[in-house]
């Protein structure tokens, strides 16, 4: 059976959806393609389980009617398809699903939708709310219609006990400098095992990004507890904040590495050799849950939103599979979340996993 996904954006949308490949891939001998905005293409590739990524700039080329006719042709292009599959849920991504080949084109219901016109546009149509958990929104629209007709009763959680053989790394790809920065950690004299740590300090908007003092608070905790940690750090925009936050932790001689910018493939290598991944509600922190990599997640405030602003977190949508902090403030921010409960929820809810 040929199906194709269709997850244009964003970074953690487009994680989150991935996460269940190997669940689709368990049940039956499926060609998986993939249409992706060519900025998250690396998110993908080298998955063992999707077939071909069609990649391309489709944000830009959505704005124009030539882009338009652009993709319709593309599409056109691709042959048949066994089933059609919008995870987006836009007017956008149904419309690229319309310009493919198939009988069953599968979708969210009108009350289910972000955009309800988009709904117009399905063969079949997965009634779910919007504001359900978006693991059981994902699940539902992926699977629904696979497993009413296989007669099937694969739960959610068996989808996601897999989930990590979903994404791939190209191993052969990775620059032997930034193997180097974690081989080294890791050949001390001593038998001790090093714990290793990610801080992930950026995020879309700045209420979602932690503040360094408040990281190296954490860090405090950890070494004091752990005795040998190696923290890592990474940053995409803010370099200077990255190379602040290295210093505090060198001048209380706190072991830490600021990491280079990283394409998609070298972020999923690192993550692969960190025991906790620490970091606000953003696409690597998603990215870790993903590849099964331990990691806590902080949260804004569960204030009500409009479905469309997801600025501030309605707590039932949250990855609920990882351990998670939710701000108290009345505010949606994460800055007033104190280190030391994150330290707690790392002493008793990751360190025994390690």
């Amino acid at each position: 059976m040929r199906i194709a996904i269709i997850r244009l954006s964003s970074f953690g949308d487009v994680v989150i959806s991935s996460s269940m490949l190997a669940g689709l891939k368990a049940l039956g001998d499926y060609r998986i393609e993939w249409f992706v905005d060519d900025r998250f293409e690396g998110i993908l590739d080298y998955s063992p389980c999707i077939s071909k990524i069609h990649s391309m700039s489709f944000k830009k080329l959505l704005k124009s009617i030539g882009g338009i006719f652009e993709i319709r042709s593309y599409c056109k292009n691709c042959g048949d398809f066994d089933l059609v599959i919008d995870m987006q849920g836009l007017i956008k991504s149904a419309l690229i699903g319309k310009f493919l080949k198939t009988k069953k084109f599968i979708g969210f219901s009108k009350n289910g939708v972000r955009e309800s016109l988009a709904s117009y546009f399905y063969t079949h149509k997965v009634d779910i709310a919007y504001d359900a958990n978006i693991l059981q929104r994902n699940f539902s629209v992926l699977f629904n219609h696979i497993l009413e007709s296989q007669n099937s009763s694969v739960t959610l959680d068996k989808i996601l006990s897999i989930r990590e053989q979903s994404l791939g790394i190209n191993y052969r790809n990775i620059d032997e400098n930034l193997k180097n920065l974690f081989t080294l950690a890791n050949n001390i004299e001593d038998e001790k095992k090093t714990y290793t740590f990610l801080f992930i300090l950026e995020a879309s908007i700045q209420e979602k990004m932690y503040p360094i003092e408040r990281f190296l608070s954490l860090a405090n905790y950890l070494n004091n507890f752990l005795q040998n940690c190696h923290f890592y750090i990474l940053w995409h925009d803010n370099e200077k904040n990255a190379d602040e936050l290295k210093s505090m932790l060198s001048k209380q001689s706190i072991k830490a590495t600021k990491l280079p910018k990283l394409d998609f493939n070298s972020l999923k290598f690192c993550l692969k050799q960190i025991d906790c991944a620490i970091g606000g509600d953003t696409g690597v922190t998603h990215l870790a849950w993903a590849m099964g990599i331990n990691c806590i997640t902080l949260y804004g405030n569960a204030n009500i939103t409009s479905g469309k602003n997801m600025r501030n977190t309605a707590i039932d949508r949250v990855l609920l599979g990882n351990p998670y902090i939710v701000s108290n403030s009345k505010y949606f921010e994460i800055s007033s979340i104190d280190a030391r409960e994150i330290f707690e929820t790392f002493k008793y809810k990751v360190y025994k996993e390690l």
